[in-house]
């Protein structure tokens, strides 16, 4: 499994809620079966991975700190008995705020490997636009997403709620369907391009 791959499986696993039981007594003791550290974990191997590849010139010590900052803060709220004291229950607009707040690790460890890869991929010679071009609006896609609830929730702006969680979903499930698109480029750690078996290539029609 590529660099790249393990980062996206990872947050496959975070952004996914599993939860059971599904009636759970109280209403709030219920567990995550697809547990938030597990995910982290695999990120932090992927970009332990990505940083240890001589052939991936990218500067990703901050981001593998966001990695485990993010897996350090995820083990206490998989727990629902210490979730249910941590988070606020006075409100809708308080709990969203402490959402938010707990999530500002992941949101930033995604926009910091989106601007990285963005960069490097802007000053290969020559350049790979596709890269480049995808992962610098997923950069701006997760500065949106970092802003946008502090204004809709702590603003009061109630018109910007229901767009603020669309945006944060549009934007995560890009992101994870662009590090499984590039993630064969050598230059990220990749195994490099699809080898096509010679035999397939005979059977293919000639485009002559």
């Amino acid at each position: 499994m590529s660099p790249l791959q393990k980062i996206a499986m990872g947050l496959v696993i975070v952004l996914l809620p599993a939860d059971f039981p599904h009636h759970p007594h109280p209403a709030w003791a219920f567990y995550d079966a697809l547990p938030d550290p597990i995910g982290w974990l695999l990120v932090v191997a992927g970009v332990r991975a990505l940083r240890a590849d001589p052939r991936a010139d990218l500067d990703v010590d901050v981001v593998q700190w966001l990695a485990w900052v993010s897996l350090a803060v995820s083990v206490p709220l998989w727990f629902p008995q210490l979730n249910h004291l941590l988070v606020p229950k006075y409100n809708d607009a308080a709990d969203a705020s402490f959402q938010w707040f707990v999530s500002l690790p992941q949101t930033l460890f995604s926009l910091l490997l989106a601007r990285t890869i963005a960069r490097v991929a802007a000053e290969r010679r020559p350049p790979d636009r596709f890269v480049a071009g995808r992962f610098g609006v997923l950069t701006w896609g997760f500065g949106a997403v970092l802003v946008l609830p502090a204004i809709a929730y702590g603003g009061h702006v109630d018109a910007l709620v229901m767009p603020t969680l669309l945006a944060i979903g549009l934007v995560n499930t890009a992101f994870v369907y662009y590090l499984f698109r590039v993630h064969r480029r050598e230059w990220l750690g990749g195994p490099g391009p699809l080898e096509v078996p010679a035999a397939q290539q005979k059977d293919r029609p000639s485009s002559d």
